[in-house]
């Protein structure tokens, strides 16, 4: 069971991304995994709102995958007013929400308090655009557009279901506090999974919007940052 904040598991205990003598090699290690919190955002469980003249009535919304670029991955530690932080992982890496947890990184941190995980988005520069048109990862970031964010899915309207994807070139840095603080001692694991919730994004005002809809596209762009959560492991 995950819940709001970080877990410390023992060197000696079972961690779900490999044995304990994996662990105990690395010293002090942060985990992060990612994971969508629901697939399904339906209209029928808020209250009903009218529709803007125009615009399609969206009875539910399923969301498959959400792939984020993003260019730095940092732990901040209780006290630290500086932008340093502590590296988990340095790109451009493709962040990845599915239905099924995914590991998005594994570091050795030093022995610390820390209280907020920050997300830095990331847009390719023109050089790395170039550099990175063929990789295998990044080739739908780099692309004249330089995206930042793709979110595949599913549609429901009166009419039928569509498939959608909702593309952004949005930049920012998401800092997500630890509550309460983590305390990780020497040889200890800090076991974090990141959240994205689909309903953050796309219910406004208490309705469900469709991505389709660019005059939706202002207010889903707006909400991206509230789509993350920091969960913890208990055992």
């Amino acid at each position: 069971m995950w819940r709001a904040g970080v877990a410390l598991l023992g060197v000696l205990g079972i961690v779900e991304w490999g044995c304990s003598e994996e662990i105990a090699a690395l010293g002090t290690t942060v985990h992060v995994a990612a994971q969508l919190a629901a697939a399904v955002v339906r209209q029928s469980t808020m209250e009903k709102r009218a529709v803007p003249q125009g615009q399609s009535e969206v009875d539910s919304l399923e969301v498959t995958s959400v792939r984020i670029l993003l260019k730095r991955l940092k732990l901040h530690t209780t006290g630290d007013t500086s932008l340093q932080g502590e590296e988990v992982k340095v790109g451009p890496f493709v962040a990845v929400f599915a239905h099924r947890e995914r590991q998005l990184a594994v570091s050795t941190i030093p022995p610390a308090t820390y209280r907020r995980l920050k997300l830095e988005f990331h847009r390719l520069t023109d050089e790395e655009v170039s550099r990175y048109a063929n990789d295998s990862l990044l080739w739908e970031f780099a692309t004249p557009e330089r995206y930042s964010v793709s979110i595949e899915g599913r549609v429901f309207t009166p009419a039928g279901a569509s498939a959608f994807i909702y593309r952004s070139d949005v930049t920012a840095n998401v800092a997500l506090p630890l509550e309460p603080p983590a305390e990780v001692r020497k040889e200890q694991v800090l076991s974090l999974l990141l959240h994205f919730d689909p309903y953050q994004i796309f219910v406004v005002a208490g309705r469900l919007v469709d991505p389709r809809d660019e005059r939706n596209r202002r207010f889903i762009d707006s909400n991206l940052h509230m789509a993350f959560k920091v969960l913890k492991r208990t055992i």
